[in-house]
Parts: structure tokens; C-alpha cells; sequence
């Protein structure tokens, strides 16, 4: 069914081209303005439109929500090697938990909730291995819920990477870079045009690097592309992509095991150094063969034509074999929930509590939090298999009516996809924190014990239909718009022999007012949501996100600046929450309750250029994300502030030549997400550690001659010595000292 259904979206693609006509000049340009974007730009980090906020191009200043664009100039110039390094200057967001250049799922923090994966050209993606920056062509941020583009996402935000695609005009480059950290890697990248109406596109890279823990990240990809002009208004694109990725040692861990010592409690900052017997950047009891990997094929097919002067139509498919896979092994700490004094919910990391039956009362009893002579380690194998099948087509128009113009949008969704996971044990020697074996013996596949062997089946259908309206010359923007998910999901517990079936239907609105008093200030306020299907006590229960926005947007010099401001309210309904007073009185209250996160706050966006040689990316955000108990949420700040000045020489006998700096403020963040079910007397549990807050400088320089290109970038310039990326407080990572690449680019 699922490839017959693809060969059916491909199979459309004939016959809508044989109803076309050929265009009688093959260099004719191919005009698809509902489903592309500009590429002049009055500055070369300055987008002036997006795609990503209802699927079709609209002017960003006519948008009514932050959409924040990462252009390939600004890629290219901090040479970026993961999502994180491109979106480190933009408002609201954070590193995720287990992201970073060796990382996992691009994952981000958005507005205070984390993003787990990205949608690439409009199609979601959640394979673990993060894509090769080399295929970016921009990355657009759409702040908030988004009904359209991510209706079952996460209510912060979603992240849309638009990739490259072929040109009808010839382009080669080849580029190298060294480090020493996330650097030795190679690119090639070929585009032009073949036989007739035909155009190709060839990227292909690979890189074998040190990490900044001990380990490596190995990776390839090749991605071969072909584009076919069909007439002067269609176009159909076939993308292929092969991706090969693993991270080795201590970095298949990107949440490295380190404890936070003992003395740390209450709310605490964390040090930058771990307690006794761990190392700042060590293995910690990651083996030496520990490996997560990640093989992705991934074909994807778009046609864009015009149906008539007023309606154009994209009709896309796109189909994900993954197999990912963890074989490794890492200590094992006692389990955390008698730690926790029953009558604050402070975490004690070394006492345990107990009932005395003679007093009544709850008393301590020292219990390390562990032995650093014999730290329990166990070794694990994790393998996941999936398939993801995503077919799109939409319609859009372009109306005049009278003194209204008018842009309506409709398409429908159709999502398949199975996956099935085990997971499985092994004891591995006992480990001497200050005598370390990081190479035990691997254990033989009869000594492991599944305790996860699961399948799961799931098919979403989306129907959605937008609208904006514009009226007094299109002074005032009203848009609209609603889209209805039918979700059908199945999960299958091999070892309990249960299936569980998950579905229901839910609708999602969106809606935005935007009012420009003159063509370069705008004035808006939105309202979006999403939602995503959950259970609870065994019926379905739908999870949504909500977000007022208010805000404004001001473009300068001839678009070459933006300055952008925006208030946000977002609640996230229905998060199933076990009951802190259960503990204390099971027989009058639920096991669960259903609670809210809420994130509200301000940020504000400087992008793009304040003279002709200088330019500015600059970003400040201050936001409360909290959960129904009050208390912040893991690797979340409160407050973060970027700014980077680049100025580029273009005369004298230095011309070409572009220098930068960046610093990256990053506010306290919790470093756990605490236990949720309550203290014996039903006391909430409270955050026991932060992660300090982190100033990082960032330098670089970039020098273009001809067909030559020279990138020199030193990330953590300082090289300031802190943590980030909490997992727990036997799970954090340091943040990689300072990072030098140097990068050689020729164009031929």
C-alpha cells in the first residue's frame, strides 16, 4: 500500500507535465512564485520572505508571526557543522537536551519547550542523524504552534530546513576543512544544466573528526539531484539522499556521564567540574567501542505548476528507510526516588529516607551517592528500524478582487509510518572511577536481556485551508485558516503481547491581523495552535499548544535591515502528570493528573546591515517557561542575549576580505527535569541543581578572490570552561573549549 501509494504521486507527475507545454527557449526561467522564495537580497544575511508559515512564499514583513531566516551566506561564513552553531544568534532559542555537533535530532529549545527533530523541504523528519549543514540553503524558524506545516509539532516552534536544489546554471566547488575538534571534512558540490530541459545537482561529503570527548564522529553522505523545467510555470525535482553517521567512544553519549557532587543541592549552580573520580572531558565508563549510528535513505519528489494566470499547485512525496542503532554501555546510579526529603522535596543525593514506626516520622540514613571504586556499568544495544512515507499537495491562488487581494491556500497531508525498536541489557565489570578500563570486554549477544521489544503503526491525514486578505492596498493584512488531523496509531508490546490501539481526530485554527503604517512598519497579533494525540487512564487524549503573539516589524534601507519585537503566551494543554498526593492518600486521589506548561515572554531580532560594510545580527530574549508546579523546565533559560558584528572590506587591497565576532549570553538553566510524582507526604519535588550561566565569544574571518573562498572561525575564543546540556545530575556535558577550523573553498 505505502509504495503503490508513492508511485501513484509520482506517477501524477507524467501526466500533469504531458498536459504542458514545452517551453520553446530552454534558458526560459521557470516562474513558481506560491512555492519558492527570493534569492537577491539586499544583504547577504538578510532575508526579506518565507515559505514556511502556510507552505507558500510570503514577505516576512506581511507575516503575522516571528519567522526568523538563516541565510547560506551566514552558514558559510561561521562554518557551521550542526543546527546549533547556524541558530546560535536567534531570539528564544537554546541547545536542546542532547544536541550540538555530535548530537542528536537537531534537537532545540524553542520558546521554552524542546524540539525533538525538524521537517526538511515541508516533510518531517525524526531520524537521530543531523543533516549535513552542506545541504542547507536556508533554514527558516517559525515561532509558536504551526498548524500547517508541523500540526502534531511541539507548541516552541519548528524548524524548517530548505535544501539546496539543482540549477540550470553551470556551478562546481569543492571545499576542505580542518580543526581540531568537528573539523576534517571534505564537500563537493556540482550543479548545471544537462541534456534540454534537464538540470542536476551532485553533493556529496564526508568527514572523520575528533570530538571534543574522546571518540569521533564518522560521517557520509551523498545526494544526487535532478530537476526537469516542464513549461515556463511547471517544475518537478527528485531529490535523493544517503546518510551515514556515527558518533564513536565517549561522544555516543552526547549526554556524557558526569555526576554532580554530592554538596550541590537546594537549586545550586552547578561547577564546571564533576565530582570526585570523573573527568572534565573524560569517557567517565563510556567504552571505547560504544557507537550510535545512523544509516538514512531518503527520496523526495516535488512538482510545482500554475494552473491557469491565478492558481499554482505542488504535489510531493517522500519516503525514509532509517535504521538507527546504540551498542554501547555507561554506569548505572542508584535510583533517585528515596532521595528526596518527604517534607520539602529537596533532593538529598546522599541520604535515603525511611518511616521510623515509632515516631511517625520520616528520618535520614547516609546512603553515597556512589562508590567511585565501583560504579554499576552495564552495556545495552538498541537498535530502530523505520519507514516514513509523506505525500503533500497543495493549491494556491492569487486574487484581486476589486480593491481586495486575495490569497487563499488549501492541500491535504496523507503520513505512513512503522517502526519497530528492542532494547536489551548486559552486566559489564564493576568500574574503578580512579583505575578507568574504557575497553571492557564486549559482551557476547547471549548475555543481553530485552527489556523493550515493541512495533508500532501510524497513519496521519491533514486537511487545512488558509487565507489572507488584504485590504486599503494591502495597508491591512487578515488572515485565517484551520486544519483538521486524523490520527490512526498502533503499538504492539512483543514481550506482553499487547496492542494498543490510538486514535481520534482533532482541529487546529490559526489567525493573525496585520496593519503597516507605512510599507516598512508593521504592527500584528496571531493566534496559533497544534496538537498532538496522547492517552490517558486508556482513552485517547489530545495534547494541543496555543500561542497569542503580539508584535511589530520594521524594515530599513531598502530592506537591507530588519529590527522585530514580539510578545508570546503559550500554554501547552493536557500533559499527563502523576499526582503528587497520591503517595500519601492512594485511596481519594488519581494516580495522574492533567496539568499546563506555559511559556510567555519578549524577544527582539536586529538582522542584516547597518552600512553597507557593516552588519549586525543581534538577538535578546527574556521568557518565564514554566510547568503547572512552578518549576523550569530542563536546559531552558530565563534570559539570553546575542549579538555578532561583521564588517566587510570592499575596496583597497584588502577587498574580499569580512571579519567577525559573536557573543552568545545564556542565562542559568535547570539542569534536570525533576521527578513528578511527589514526596511520600505529597510534597512536590524541587529542581536540585543549574546549569551556570555561559558567555561565549565567538571570532572568524572570511576572505573571497576570485574563485577562492578562505574561512577561518574560533568558536569559544576564551576558551571558557562550563557545562551545558543537562540530562540529569549523572548526565551533563561540557562545552567544547576553544574550536578552531579553518576552511578552503574553490569554485571551478
Amino acid at each position: 500500500m505505502k509504495t503503490s501509494l508513492l508511485l501513484l504521486a509520482f506517477g501524477v507527475v507524467p501526466f500533469c507535465a504531458a498536459q504542458t507545454t514545452m517551453p520553446s527557449n530552454p534558458d526560459e526561467t521557470v516562474e513558481l512564485p506560491a512555492f519558492s522564495v527570493q534569492s537577491a537580497r539586499a544583504n547577504a544575511y538578510r532575508a526579506t520572505d518565507s515559505l514556511s508559515a502556510a507552505r507558500t512564499s510570503g514577505a516576512l514583513i506581511d507575516t503575522p508571526a516571528t519567522v526568523n531566516v538563516i541565510t547560506r551566506d551566514f552558514l558559510e561564513d561561521i562554518g557551521a557543522n550542526s543546527m546549533l552553531d547556524a541558530t546560535q544568534y536567534v531570539s528564544g532559542i537554546a541547545n536542546g537536551r542532547l544536541g550540538g555537533a555530535n548530537g542528536i535530532a537537531e534537537r532545540q529549545s524553542i520558546r521554552g519547550f524542546e524540539n525533538d527533530g525538524r521537517t526538511i523541504d515541508n516533510f518531517s523528519a525524526g531520524f537521530q542523524a543531523n543533516l549535513d549543514p552542506a545541504l542547507y540553503e536556508r533554514i527558516e524558524i517559525v515561532k509558536g504552534p504551526n498548524a500547517i506545516l508541523a500540526p502534531t509539532g511541539t507548541p516552541g516552534g519548528s524548524l524548517n530546513v530548505i535544501t539546496k536544489s539543482p540549477q540550470f546554471t553551470a556551478a562546481n566547488s569543492a571545499s576542505l576543512q580542518v580543526g581540531n575538534y568537528f573539523g576534517q571534512k571534505l564537500t563537493i558540490d556540482s550543479t548545471g544544466p544537462i541534456a534540454g530541459p534537464f538540470a542536476y545537482r551532485i553533493i556529496a561529503a564526508g568527514q572523520n573528526a575528533k570530538t571534543y570527548v574522546p571518540g569521533r564522529l564518522k560521517q557520509w553522505n551523498i545526494n544526487p539531484q535532478l530537476a526537469w523545467r516542464i513549461g515556463s510555470h511547471s517544475l518537478l525535482t527528485v531529490k535523493y539522499s544517503c546518510v551515514n553517521w556515527a558518533s564513536r567512544g565517549a561522544a555516543s553519549n552526547p549526554g556524557t556521564v558526569w555526576i554532580v557532587d554530592s554538596s550541590v543541592t537546594d537549586g545550586a549552580i552547578a561547577p564546571n567540574t564533576p565530582a570526585p573520580g570523573f573527568a572534565y572531558r573524560g569517557a567517565n565508563g563510556v567504552p571505547d567501542w560504544a557507537v550510535r549510528s545512523d544509516v538514512v535513505h531518503r527520496a523526495a519528489a516535488e512538482f510545482t505548476t500554475a494552473l491557469g494566470d491565478h492558481i499554482s499547485m505542488r504535489l510531493a512525496a517522500n519516503l525514509t528507510y532509517d535504521h538507527m542503532n546504540i551498542d554501547g554501555g555507561q554506569d548505572a546510579f542508584p535510583s533517585q526516588n528515596n532521595r528526596y526529603n518527604p517534607y520539602t522535596g529537596a533532593y538529598t543525593p546522599d541520604q535515603v529516607w525511611a518511616l521510623n514506626a515509632v515516631t511517625k516520622q520520616y528520618v535520614p540514613t547516609f546512603s553515597a551517592q556512589y562508590d567511585p571504586t565501583k560504579v554499576a556499568r552495564v552495556a545495552q544495544i538498541s537498535p530502530n528500524w523505520g519507514e516514513d512515507l509523506q505525500i503533500q499537495n497543495d493549491y494556491a491562488g492569487n486574487f484581486q478582487v476589486g480593491p481586495v487581494s486575495i490569497r487563499p491556500l488549501a492541500g491535504a497531508v496523507y503520513r505512513h509510518n512503522s517502526g519497530s525498536t528492542y532494547n536489551a541489557t548486559a552486566p559489564l565489570p564493576a568500574l574503578n572511577l580512579f583505575a578507568q578500563d574504557n575497553n571492557p570486554t564486549h559482551p557476547d549477544i547471549s548475555a543481553y536481556t530485552r527489556s523493550v521489544d515493541s512495533s508500532s503503526v501510524s497513519t496521519t491525514k491533514q486537511a487545512y485551508s488558509f487565507a489572507r486578505f488584504g485590504f486599503f492596498s494591502d495597508r491591512l493584512f487578515v488572515t485565517g485558516g484551520a486544519s483538521r488531523i486524523w490520527v490512526d496509531n498502533s503499538s504492539n508490546n512483543h514481550l506482553k503481547k499487547t496492542i494498543t490501539p490510538l486514535n481520534g481526530h482533532k482541529d487546529t485554527y490559526l489567525a493573525g491581523l496585520l496593519y503597516k503604517f507605512t510599507p516598512n512598519i508593521a504592527t500584528y497579533a496571531s493566534y496559533s495552535s497544534n496538537a498532538s494525540l496522547t492517552s490517558f487512564n486508556n482513552l485517547p487524549l489530545w495534547r494541543q499548544g496555543k500561542q497569542y503573539e503580539y508584535g511589530i516589524k520594521t524594515s530599513f534601507f531598502d530592506q537591507r535591515l530588519s529590527v522585530s519585537a514580539a510578545h508570546f503566551q503559550i500554554t501547552q494543554t493536557n500533559l499527563v502528570t502523576p499526582n503528587p498526593v497520591f503517595l500519601s492518600d492512594p485511596v481519594n486521589n488519581p494516580s495522574s493528573l492533567l496539568s499546563n506548561q506555559t511559556s510567555h515572554g519578549f524577544e527582539a531580532d536586529v538582522v542584516g546591515g547597518l552600512t553597507r560594510e557593516i552588519t549586525v545580527l543581534a538577538s535578546f530574549t527574556l521568557q518565564r517557561p514554566r510547568d503547572a508546579f512552578g518549576r523550569r523546565p530542563r536546559n531552558v533559560p530565563d534570559h539570553l542575549t546575542n549579538l555578532l558584528l561583521k564588517y566587510d572590506f570592499h575596496d583597497g587591497a584588502v577587498k574580499g576580505l569580512g571579519l567577525f565576532a559573536g557573543v552568545n549570553y545564556v542565562g542559568t538553566a535547570a539542569g534536570e527535569n525533576p521527578i513528578t510524582s511527589g514526596t511520600a507526604l505529597g510534597v512536590i519535588e524541587q529542581v536540585s541543581f543549574y546549569l551556570p550561566s555561559r558567555t561565549i565569544l565567538n571570532l572568524g574571518a572570511t576572505y573571497r578572490t576570485g574563485r577562492y573562498r578562505f574561512n577561518l572561525n574560533i568558536d569559544n575564543a576564551l576558551n571558557k570552561k562550563t557545562v551545558y546540556q543537562g540530562s540529569s545530575r549523572f548526565n551533563l556535558s561540557p562545552f567544547p573549549a576553544t574550536t578552531v577550523r579553518f576552511t578552503t573553498a574553490l569554485d571551478f
